[in-house]
């Protein structure tokens, strides 16, 4: 039992936020034992379900390959290398995620795809693209629905039914949050186009 506590012991420690100091400076034999303390203190203050959780974490760490512990370990590094604001901006894309339907996440995954698959010179094109577009001003943006809706008067009865098509799967795949804000955007459009005139 001794030994498994400290092997407990050693996964807190591993996986506080001390560890990347641990891991960084070679620290004085006492910072290490008053650390250790700590770290079992931390160990009895949890409930049961959470020490239960970490021997879980711990068994599937072991259970890794060498080869996928080290690629943990420099996702874990990148991680800590990132500012505050991209590691929240990474935790409220992975809340969003978290609420897609089975169908919105399968057709996100196809997108990023998609994505990696374009050369670097055409992923740079379509960033600066959509940059240039968010440094708009609000009428230059309404030039560019206006020529938009000017091209999907020419387009034919069977393309406009394509796009329809399209439009109807899309939405269908959207949460009932998300129609909502939609429903909201566009009860907002007129309103801000009415304003501007």
């Amino acid at each position: 039992m001794k030994r498994y506590s400290a092997r407990l012991a050693l996964l807190l420690l591993l996986f506080s936020p001390l560890a990347t100091v641990w891991s960084q400076t070679s620290l004085p034999r006492e910072m290490l034992a008053q650390n250790e303390q700590e770290a079992l203190e931390r160990w009895q203050r949890m409930k049961p379900e959470e020490k239960q959780d970490l021997r879980d974490r711990y068994q599937r760490w072991k259970s890794l390959a060498p080869r996928d512990q080290e690629e943990l370990k420099k996702r874990f590094d990148n991680w800590r290398q990132l500012s505050p604001d991209e590691k929240t901006m990474i935790r409220r894309n992975y809340e969003r995620w978290e609420k897609f339907s089975p169908d919105q996440r399968e057709r996100l995954k196809e997108r990023w795809q998609r994505w990696r698959e374009l050369s670097p010179e055409r992923r740079e094109a379509l960033r600066r693209r959509l940059e240039e577009f968010r440094e708009l001003s609000p009428e230059q943006k309404q030039e560019l629905r206006q020529k938009l809706q000017e091209r999907r008067g020419q387009l034919s009865h069977e393309e406009k039914q394509q796009a329809r098509e399209r439009m109807r799967e899309r939405l269908n795949g959207l949460s009932a949050e998300q129609k909502r804000e939609l429903r909201e955007r566009f009860k907002e459009k007129p309103r801000r186009q009415k304003s501007q005139e």
